[in-house]
């Protein structure tokens, strides 16, 4: 009998053992407790052309990010349009419910940046192993960038490039202009085929349409603005320069009020487009509404006497919001989004612009999605690509800047057409924008 009760006492003893161990084991390793992260997204896109695949890409990422953290869960609200986005972050963020992470429109970055409803980043760049900032083109990692602090990560950029009728140039014996071609180039072929083509009077072939005073600014070295946004630099040699070409090349056709239908018509030879719009309008079935009655290619800008053939990059950026509660988990998230080479390969297949990665804008995978898109090789062009967003400009952000850009934009139509009062203008502009500015 006292063996028997050994024997019991010792499985009593070992089973014991075995729940301490087992109950020591839950200890240890805890259930990993739920997060739930918020992003916020506006339907469409930022360049103001079809995308019906706007979804997919962040869909594609959100189930992936999810697989690889099974205690994370990313939600969204779908159907904000461009126009209410905005508003829609605003309203958020005074309520306090701001998304964890969120898209930026380039207009709101300044803003958001300035009152504290972006994160600065900075310590999330500096100890992250991971990260290397010098991946990304500097002018679209710098659009993220307020007062020498990091508020925002760019998710996709889209440069502007001259879109060429080589049939009108072909016809007129003028050769195909190159990358480096300059502000002379440009106005001497401007100057050629802009005439009367039918003899009743009246101008109907052009050299451009929709060149403007900015696109001059910027392939001369002029910057509209200082960088603490204090002061406009109107009145700057390079920017007066800028104007003045921009007023020769539109008095060429008599300021006539030229339409993209005069273009599509095949009666312009140049035309400054994003690369969104060439995405969108060269493969089928848009190709057959648009550009099908000749034929056309795209280059740099042309270089002013001070600057180079340089041009403007607009970027779509993500950042995090101050208000999140999982910041480290959010940081993880953007990275996904906007750093990941498996994502940001899908802007070639799923958006219209091209990655702000070096690597992946320059991968023979980013061609070849290209190609099959397009309908025709792209090797040359995927190297002009990479030159444009080496050689991009940075536009330099502060609070004020679009209230006082729009209204210098809405004051250069009639100062480009007085032909008496150029200086005066010009100076009473700097003035009204200088007084803006320091208000």
């Amino acid at each position: 009998m006292r063996q028997k009760l050994e024997k019991w006492w010792k499985r009593i003893i070992i089973a014991g053992l075995v729940i301490s161990i087992v109950s020591v084991g839950f200890v240890v390793y805890p259930k990993q407790k739920q997060i739930v992260l918020t992003f916020g997204m506006f339907a469409g896109n930022q360049w103001n052309v079809p995308d019906d695949d706007c979804y997919k890409m962040i869909d594609q990422a959100i189930k992936e990010f999810e697989e690889e953290y099974p205690n994370v869960k990313i939600k969204y609200q779908s159907g904000i349009l461009k126009d209410d986005y905005s508003e829609w972050v605003s309203e958020n963020a005074l309520k306090g419910d701001l998304p964890d992470i969120f898209m930026v429109l380039p207009e709101d970055f300044s803003t958001f940046s300035s009152v504290g409803v972006l994160k600065n980043l900075d310590s999330y760049i500096r100890d992250d192993s991971s990260f290397d900032k010098t991946s990304y083109y500097k002018a679209s990692y710098d659009a993220g960038a307020y007062k020498q602090h990091q508020y925002a990560l760019p998710y996709e950029s889209v440069p502007t490039l001259m879109l060429v009728n080589k049939t009108l140039l072909q016809k007129e014996h003028i050769k195909m202009p190159d990358n480096n071609w300059t502000w002379d180039d440009f106005y001497k072929i401007c100057k050629k085929v802009t005439k009367d083509t039918n003899g009743d009077g009246r101008l109907d072939q052009f050299g451009v349409y929709d060149y403007q005073w900015d696109d001059a600014t910027l392939s001369n070295g002029g910057k509209i603005f200082n960088a603490s946004g204090t002061k406009c630099n109107l009145s700057s040699k390079a920017m007066e320069n800028a104007v003045l070409f921009t007023k020769k090349i539109q008095k060429i056709s008599s300021f006539t009020n030229l339409t993209s239908d005069d273009f599509d018509s095949g009666n312009i030879a140049f035309r400054p487009m994003t690369f969104s719009e060439f995405r969108t309008y060269k493969p089928y079935p848009w190709k057959i509404n648009k550009y099908f009655d000749f034929k056309w290619d795209c280059i740099r800008l042309p270089s002013g006497p001070d600057g180079a053939n340089k041009t403007r990059v607009d970027n779509l950026l993500m950042g995090i919001s101050n208000q999140t509660k999982n910041s480290e988990m959010a940081w993880k998230f953007l990275k996904k989004l906007c750093y990941e080479t498996k994502t940001q390969q899908n802007i070639f297949k799923y958006r219209q612009g091209i990655s702000p990665l070096k690597s992946v804008t320059r991968s023979r995978q980013a061609q070849q999605m290209l190609e099959k898109s397009i309908g025709e090789d792209m090797s040359a062009k995927m190297n002009l690509l990479d030159e444009l967003m080496e050689n991009a400009m940075e536009i330099p952000k502060f609070r004020k800047y679009n209230e006082a850009y729009q209204q210098i934009d809405s004051e250069m139509t009639r100062i480009l057409t007085d032909e008496e009062q150029y200086d005066s203008n010009i100076l009473k502009l700097k003035q009204e924008i200088d007084k803006l500015l320091n208000q």
